[in-house]
């Protein structure tokens, strides 16, 4: 099943559900409840007081992330990895650990420990793939060219910010910048940024103007021919917010050197390939919601 067309059918699913605990998708025949997300929905508000209000949306992620989980622990109980010595012994040494500590009478433990096994099944198949899929310094190396001729000859600037809600504010910061007043006190004054108020507004970070022209393509159309010291003559608009922008810096892309870089790479290569090997399995898996 493609992700697009699963994570709408996972939508579904969660809109279509009622207060009792059902069925919401079945994964190769393994049923994912209402409630197994409820649980999900507990821990994530635990651990983040301040996450918006349960919903539909939150609650389809959580699906999605649910159903991934239970895609990974089938794929490597189907390779046996529960069979290996490290995963043995790591299981044997945490119920060692919650038995001498008394957990595994309190209640609540049988889930717990259900839940750490799968979470142990997720790492080794993390392992599974690093070690049968390595990346290469080739591959590194590679990456690390096309990294570079990617960004030669490009800039990056090192921006100042004003986000205010008040399209008259951003209209007023821009009357007090023509009037040569500071950026850092313009911004400490109108930016709606609390933290913006406090440091002025100013990136320490420097942003090549190739990834603002992929990452957000207003902010670099208003900026990309600004030199430094000047701004943006008109506010900004995007999701009700309005913006100044400022140049503090412009300078030539500073790319690091391959040894500076290449645990980086190195990382972000084997990320990719551990998304496609659980694509792969997600392409090849049988994923139904109720009703269906």
């Amino acid at each position: 099943m493609k992700k697009s067309h699963l994570a709408q059918a996972l939508l579904l699913a969660v809109l279509s559900g009622s207060l009792a605990a059902q069925t919401l998708v079945t994964v190769n025949g393994s049923k994912i409840s209402s409630r197994e997300v409820d649980r999900y929905v507990q821990a994530l508000r635990a651990q983040n007081p301040n996450i918006p209000a349960d919903s539909a949306e939150i609650r389809s992620e959580l699906l999605s992330d649910i159903v991934t989980r239970t895609l990974v622990v089938q794929e490597a109980r189907r390779l046996k990895l529960d069979q290996g010595q490290e995963y043995k012994a790591a299981l044997e040494n945490a119920r060692k650990a919650a038995q001498k500590a008394g957990a595994d009478k309190k209640p609540g433990f049988k889930q717990q420990w259900e839940d750490y096994q799968n979470e142990l099944l997720n790492q080794a198949f993390i392992a599974h793939i690093a070690r049968t899929q390595p990346v290469s310094d080739a591959d590194a190396r590679k990456n690390y060219e096309e990294m570079q001729s990617h960004y030669k000859g490009s800039s990056e600037v090192q921006i100042g910010e004003i986000l205010t809600p008040k399209k008259e504010d951003a209209e007023k910061a821009i009357k007090d910048l023509k009037a040569n007043k500071p950026f850092a006190a313009t911004a400490r004054k109108y930016s709606a940024d609390p933290q913006a108020k406090q440091t002025g507004g100013i990136n320490k970070e420097y942003d090549p103007l190739k990834d603002l022209e992929a990452a957000a393509p207003p902010v670099y159309n208003a900026v990309k021919d600004l030199k430094k010291g000047q701004f943006t003559a008109t506010p900004i608009e995007g999701n009700g917010v309005y913006g100044v922008f400022y140049i503090n810096d412009k300078r030539p892309v500073q790319i690091p050197t391959f040894e500076q870089v290449k645990a980086d790479i190195t990382r972000s290569l084997l990320r990719q390939k551990i998304s496609k090997a659980i694509s792969d399995i997600a392409e090849k898996a049988t994923i139904t919601p109720a009703g269906k």
